[in-house]
């Protein structure tokens, strides 16, 4: 059976949410490096860790608990959208996973803030990935502790599971794939497409022919500028989805 933190210490959030924490950490008396590389120790503790040392359980609880009060008072005061007991409890959980720091500029902060608990909930899975030796991986402890997070922040049950210390953010827009391909849209292969516009075919060729007779003839602009204007629209159009996406909490 596993090792559970002390449930009658006075802890800040839920004893569900501590001991989801504490599922997911682990507990080690000892000090290890966990995947990412980080001293640890007691339940998934790594400041002030050295490779010397030992705590009693006691004094892993008692560090938990403390640690879970500041994290807790933090994450409360960056929500101006007053959270209950299990959102704020799964809310501290992914702080005190990815750092507050991390947790501040998250999606699930924001989505919170303004009320869509649902784009919240989906947000939480974003933060699934670690670097192990340098390689940036989902892992699969992660993915779990994410969905009981998500599950928590909803009022509902889920598995957990076992991670790393360290977790990457989010990924940004710019390094997203489907922001690149907005841009490669936006930018390729306009000799080679201008080439083509002649050879119209189909109700395609139509519009496209339509398009041209608005810029040239009703706008007065040159019909070169056709191409590229149908290009960034395109490119724009994906960008728009891959903003309105991360909103939601998808991707």
């Amino acid at each position: 059976m596993k090792p559970k933190p002390d449930p009658n210490m006075p802890w800040a959030i839920p004893l569900a949410a501590v001991e989801l924490i504490a599922d997911a950490e682990g507990l080690s008396l000892v000090a290890y490096r966990c995947l990412a590389g980080k001293l640890t120790c007691g339940w998934g503790e790594t400041d002030g860790i050295t490779a010397d040392t030992v705590w009693t359980k006691e004094i892993a609880d008692r560090r938990l608990c403390e640690a879970l009060e500041q994290y807790a008072g933090r994450v409360n005061a960056l929500c101006t959208d007053a959270p209950t007991a299990s959102e704020l409890g799964a809310m501290v959980s992914l702080a005190y996973n990815v750092g507050l720091g991390a947790f501040a500029k998250s999606s699930v902060l924001r989505a919170h803030n303004r009320g869509d608990a649902q784009a919240a909930s989906r947000a939480f899975g974003l933060w699934n990935k670690a670097r192990v030796n340098g390689v940036l991986q989902p892992i699969p402890g992660l993915t779990a502790r994410r969905a009981a997070e998500a599950a928590l922040y909803l009022h509902s049950d889920a598995p957990t599971g076992t991670m790393p210390q360290a977790v990457d953010g989010e990924s940004s827009l710019g390094a997203s794939p489907m922001a690149q391909s907005g841009a490669v849209t936006a930018g390729v292969g306009v000799t080679a497409i201008l080439a083509q516009l002649g050879d119209y075919t189909g109700e395609a060729g139509k519009l496209l022919a339509q398009a041209r007779t608005i810029v040239v003839d009703t706008l007065g602009l040159p019909g070169g500028l056709l191409v590229p204007l149908v290009l960034i629209a395109a490119g724009g159009a994906v960008i728009y989805w891959r903003r309105k996406q991360r909103r939601d909490g998808w991707a």
